[in-house]
């Protein structure tokens, strides 16, 4: 689809992409679609290539070449509607203040930018700072433009990326989408995209039908890694890292791998001894972390899970990428010294810690009980 990268992002996901176009060759559209699955599993790309694929005017599903697609591919087609999480830089505000007025002239800089890079790679992430809400009036002005006149050919798509931030604050965003969902306009489809289905409203869910991602294969990750540049023996060790996370992928390939093990290290140093000292100030630095810098946040708490996954790899004589990387004797260590944990238990916690940044916990008391849960299962305890 986008002629600027040389991976075809409909191979990232084989057996979605073949869901998907059994829709489109059935002539069976559905209004409203709900793409969930873990991060960074290519769902914004293969929304981004169903909609080019539903408005193609060539032979094939989506050939690259028509007008459509070469515009699609820019994400500048008159048909496409694309809707993000977004500041607020102008707290107070009526039902007709633009959106663009709303969050602020150096956000709506950074927005157009954002959106111009994912034109040139469909695996960017538009992500702005403080962006923890979907505005109301975003959905507001989207309805307006659907409603507006019919299309020519093709389908109006419309893409919702962290759909989950719907239902944010007082949910007003979440209900005022369920009115379009309700009647929505023909020859329109909406494509909600989330990592965490389960924010979004029971309501909302029931309206769309929904296609699941798995991960992503490790190879394409690392093709994907190589094609930007990145060396074969470092791709291929940050593939492995990122668990088929393409977001989590590109994240450790801006780091030096030295970096990226002395940052593990500590991690698994200051959460494994229970040293009251050395907590208390792993929760007022993580605290502030996440409060200045959730991205870091996420990033360190991901190292500190991948030690533990990777502990669990070789227990179970499965390929650990960190025992290639100098830690093969810690690694060993570690799991002779804890010879019953429960390390499930423990990658299920630190998932819990990760995804409460979302959910606005106060994190001293969240951090404070994952470091205590992952000493009760480091014990082998239920």
């Amino acid at each position: 689809m986008n002629q600027k990268m040389k991976i075809n992002p409909t191979h990232f996901q084989p057996e979605v992409w073949q869901h998907i176009t059994k829709i489109l060759t059935s002539n069976r559209v559905g209004s409203a679609y709900l793409f969930s699955g873990p991060e960074g599993a290519g769902k914004e790309a293969i929304a981004l290539a169903f909609s080019a694929a539903l408005n193609c005017q060539g032979s094939e599903i989506v050939c690259g070449k028509c007008s459509s697609c070469i515009r699609f591919a820019t994400l500048q087609h008159e048909h496409l509607h694309v809707i993000v999480p977004l500041p607020r830089k102008k707290t107070s505000f009526d039902k007709d203040t633009d959106v663009l007025t709303i969050i602020g002239n150096d956000n709506a800089s950074l927005l157009t930018d954002l959106l111009q890079k994912k034109g040139t790679d469909l695996f960017q992430k538009i992500k702005l700072p403080r962006a923890k809400r979907i505005l109301i009036n975003s959905i507001r002005e989207l309805r307006k433009k659907l409603y507006l006149k019919s299309v020519d050919y093709g389908y109006k798509t419309v893409l919702i990326f962290d759909a989950h931030y719907l239902s944010d604050g007082d949910g007003a965003s979440a209900n005022a989408l369920l009115k379009i969902l309700e009647e929505p306009p023909g020859k329109t489809v909406l494509i909600l995209v989330t990592d965490h289905k389960s924010m979004l409203l029971s309501t909302i869910q029931s309206r769309c039908q929904q296609i699941d991602f798995p991960p992503l294969n490790q190879n394409i990750v690392s093709a994907y890694l190589i094609e930007r540049g990145i060396g074969s023996k470092e791709s291929e060790f940050y593939a492995h890292l990122s668990d088929g996370n393409i977001h989590k992928a590109r994240f450790l390939s801006e780091r030096p791998i030295d970096d990226i093990l002395k940052i593990m290290k500590d991690q698994i140093e200051s959460v494994v001894n229970p040293n009251g000292n050395d907590w208390r100030a792993y929760i007022n630095n993580m605290s502030r972390k996440v409060r200045s810098n959730p991205e870091e946040f996420n990033f360190e708490l991901f190292l500190l899970q991948t030690w533990f996954q990777q502990s669990y790899r070789l227990r179970q004589n499965i390929d650990a990428p960190l025992a290639q990387n100098g830690f093969a004797e810690a690694l060993k260590l570690f799991s002779t010294s804890y010879p019953h944990a429960n390390l499930t238990a423990v990658n299920s916690v630190i998932e819990t810690t990760i995804e409460s940044v979302n959910r606005n916990f106060y994190m001293p008391l969240t951090l404070t009980n994952m470091l205590l849960d992952i000493q009760r299962y480091l014990k082998g305890k239920a």
